[in-house]
């Protein structure tokens, strides 16, 4: 198992074949993430190493500050999701592969950066609803009230003019 590391980057170079381990937990401000996200970003990955590919799996937890978009109040929420990445050293063996994610390197490269696919996982796995929870009662639509933390006094009248007409054959 390698050290910990605030940086991103696995050094390739020169690295033997088999199965390597990584834990890496940079500063969220470090890897671009914006000002919702204040706590670390850790990541496990492994490593594979074999004959002219380089195969890699991670898995990215952090938690970040959010608004709920029914009663607007902040809310923390936790981020995991995990990522692969098959790394070839010519053109002709990522024609071969049915992955999205393959990316071809040279010989020369010296080392993976991880930071914009760890960025882009945490960005994609934060949901488009933001709820506080589940089961979260929103605002008042008359007077606003946070209706999670008390009830209000407003007729629920939310009948649209347009449909008034219908009211009659129900009441009949």
């Amino acid at each position: 198992m390698h050290s910990e590391q605030s940086d991103t980057r696995i050094r390739i170079f020169q690295l033997s074949n088999g199965l390597h381990e990584y834990h890496f937990s940079p500063a969220a401000s470090g890897i671009g993430l914006g000002t919702n996200f204040q706590k670390s970003v850790v990541i496990d990955a492994t490593l594979e190493k074999s004959g002219g590919q380089l195969y890699l799996q991670a898995d990215v937890r952090t938690t970040g500050l959010f608004q709920c978009d029914r009663c607007i109040e902040e809310f923390e929420h936790n981020v995991s999701a995990g990522f692969s990445v098959l790394y070839v050293y010519d053109g002709l063996d990522a024609g071969r592969s049915t992955d999205d994610e393959v990316r071809v390197i040279s010989l020369e490269t010296p080392q993976l950066d991880l930071t914009d696919d760890i960025r882009e996982t945490v960005m994609l796995s934060v949901p488009l609803k933001l709820l506080c929870k589940e089961n979260c009662k929103g605002l008042c639509p008359h007077c606003g009230v946070n209706l999670n933390r008390r009830t209000c006094s407003c007729k629920d009248e939310n009948v649209d003019g347009r449909w008034e007409s219908l009211k009659n054959f129900i009441d009949q």
